[in-house]
């Protein structure tokens, strides 16, 4: 059983990036998004292009602000074929230009990939449908 996601978020704003990567040379190529429980989840930045070898992963569109942090406005799950899985609202065909492409790896399972998810929404899933 597969569950489709992909959400349009009001703007969900990244936390600052973590400092070792930035000091190490990586620049700001890592950003912590933060859910509703207070939990950080981090997120690797990948270009547009890359976002076709990723599986199993949980996928941010985001627009860099003025003072750096990123805006999420889009997120979905992909499943182990690399397609977004959501029925309830688009996902892209094209990545945008201007977006920036965010990839969290770390969430091993489907159920672990919704309850991030869920966790992300500024309102639960089960009340935003």
């Amino acid at each position: 059983m597969f569950v489709l996601m992909v959400a349009v978020l009001p703007i969900v704003l990244s936390d600052h990036p973590p400092d070792f990567p930035r000091k190490a040379g990586l620049g700001d190529r890592f950003h912590y998004f933060r859910g509703r429980s207070g939990r950080r989840y981090l997120f690797s930045t990948v270009s547009g292009d890359e976002l076709a070898d990723f599986r199993s992963a949980v996928v941010v569109l985001a627009m860099r602000g003025v003072s750096g942090r990123l805006a999420a406005y889009a997120v979905t799950s992909l499943d182990r074929c690399g397609r977004p899985v959501d029925g309830q609202r688009p996902w892209p065909p094209e990545v945008p230009p201007d977006a920036v492409v965010l990839v969290h790896l770390l969430a091993g399972t489907a159920a672990e990939r919704l309850a991030l998810l869920d966790d992300l929404m500024p309102v639960p899933l089960a009340l935003a449908a």
